[in-house]
């Protein structure tokens, strides 16, 4: 899930957590802008805990974490959590008897030292297991094509606020600007593919949505 920033699902974030658990995954991704920088982050906090108990939880820090001028605080709060923060490292899990690859990337709103660091770190892999790649934003795919990876789980463009179905895929996105390439759904990069979240947020956007409901995505990986 992508760019909760911090927002309320019902008491004790119930309404969420249901979303969740009714999919019984095996795992769960947060793709950054899920704490954010000007409202109460208790209820992300909620939501962190209750389903790492549950579910392996991975995770990668989005542009509105950094706003907040206390990463080193929120990373060893939600890995305190049992949330595993990725930053610029890959993680190896077992499920169902197959092997995957988690990397994870941070937003670009680090620094570019500690982002180019980052970068050289994941790009390559060493086995031909699956490999998910967590970064933020959609929109750095020259940057996801150093990396070996098999698929990028992203967010960030809010699924470009105005939709109309079938014409136009979103009016605007952060760091995108007008009519953005990439604001939902998949889309094919040079080695791989992207699935981009239209996201969660609902109370604090600047655009309010149109025909661009909130996004909670269930993915499915099939053996092939």
């Amino acid at each position: 899930m992508a760019d909760l920033h911090s927002c309320y699902y019902g008491e004790n974030q119930n309404n969420l957590i249901q979303a969740v658990e009714s999919n019984q995954p095996d795992l769960v991704f947060f793709i950054g802008d899920i704490i954010d920088d000007k409202m109460p982050n208790n209820n992300a906090y909620i939501t962190l805990q209750r389903l790492s108990r549950k579910y392996p939880a991975y995770y990668v820090f989005g542009n509105h974490e950094f706003y907040t001028g206390k990463i080193e605080q929120i990373r060893q709060k939600v890995s305190s959590l049992g949330v595993r923060v990725l930053f610029g490292e890959q993680a190896e899990i077992v499920i169902k008897g197959n092997r995957l690859i988690i990397k994870g990337l941070s937003d670009p709103e680090t620094d570019n030292v500690e982002y180019n660091r980052q970068l050289k770190m994941i790009q390559v892999n060493d086995t031909d297991e699956f490999t998910f790649l967590l970064a933020h934003r959609p929109e750095r795919t020259d940057d996801y094509n150093q990396i070996q990876h098999d698929l990028v789980l992203s967010g960030h463009a809010h699924g470009g606020h105005w939709r109309i179905p079938k014409i136009l895929p979103g009016i605007y996105a952060p760091n995108q600007g007008l009519f953005p390439r990439y604001t939902s759904g998949f889309y094919q990069l040079k080695n791989s593919k992207m699935l981009v979240s239209r996201g969660l947020n609902r109370e604090n956007i600047k655009i309010p949505r149109l025909y661009n409901p909130p996004e909670l995505i269930i993915l499915e990986i099939a053996n092939s």
